[in-house]
């Protein structure tokens, strides 16, 4: 590789700090340009799928790469995790409604919010479960939103009192929640993943970034934002 290379990356848009940070040391320490189009993981697979464009494709669930790689819109040997999440509830600033676990969202009048696309999708009922407390909270569930960004705006706007998110939300979005940790054993974690997008034709240059996002180095950006490491 070679100074003048570039490739193009597409990632979720709760995904975009860390790999842009890397993506910047990367480019001093190489030479390489990274171009990005940050947006919603069904998004950004249409696009990839439609236009056939793209070097290397970022998501915060193994879910997403799996319809990517059934599409063929990516190289199964090329697929690495950068690190994982930890789900938790987010609520309003200050705590309001003082929600200190899973149980309090099952209380009458509180309303909760989730996410139906993206790397949330299923985190709510994964944890209820767990709990036994499934038609508990259901019931509770007021608003439904689109994606990372627009749960934590059902927060934001006081539109619900607590959603279903992930730990990182909290350095992603600094000053904009309060969190309220899960017990270990109904505690979920998802892979944040990486692979090379099947129409690359910078495999190699695409292979190394991969490499860095996934060395001691890249995971360490990661680690900054709130990404655990060690699987």
């Amino acid at each position: 590789m070679s100074a003048g290379k570039s490739i193009h990356v597409f990632a979720t848009a709760a995904l975009a700090p860390p790999i842009q940070k890397a993506a910047k040391q990367f480019q001093e320490k190489y030479g390489i340009k990274i171009d990005f189009t940050i947006g919603k993981a069904e998004k950004l697979i249409s696009e990839i799928r439609e236009k056939k464009i793209g070097d290397i494709l970022s998501s915060g669930a193994e879910h997403v790469l799996d319809e990517a790689e059934t599409l063929g819109l990516i190289r199964r040997e090329s697929r690495k995790s950068a690190g994982k999440r930890r789900s938790l509830i987010l609520v309003q600033v200050g705590n309001p409604k003082g929600i200190k676990s899973l149980k309090d969202l099952a209380k009458d009048g509180t309303r909760v919010g989730i996410s139906i696309s993206g790397c949330l999708v299923g985190i709510w009922d994964d944890v209820c479960s767990k709990a036994g407390l499934t038609d508990q909270i259901r019931k509770n569930i007021t608003d439904f939103s689109d994606g990372c960004g627009a749960v934590m705006a059902l927060i934001n706007q006081k539109k619900v009192d607590a959603i279903f998110g992930w730990n990182v939300f909290k350095n992603i979005w600094p000053g904009t929640s309060d969190i309220v940790e899960f017990s270990k054993e109904i505690q979920v974690y998802r892979s944040t993943g990486v692979a090379i997008i099947s129409y690359s034709k910078e495999v190699e240059t695409a292979s190394k970034f991969i490499e860095y996002l996934t060395s001691k180095e890249g995971k360490k950006i990661y680690a900054e934002y709130g990404w655990i490491r060690k699987f």
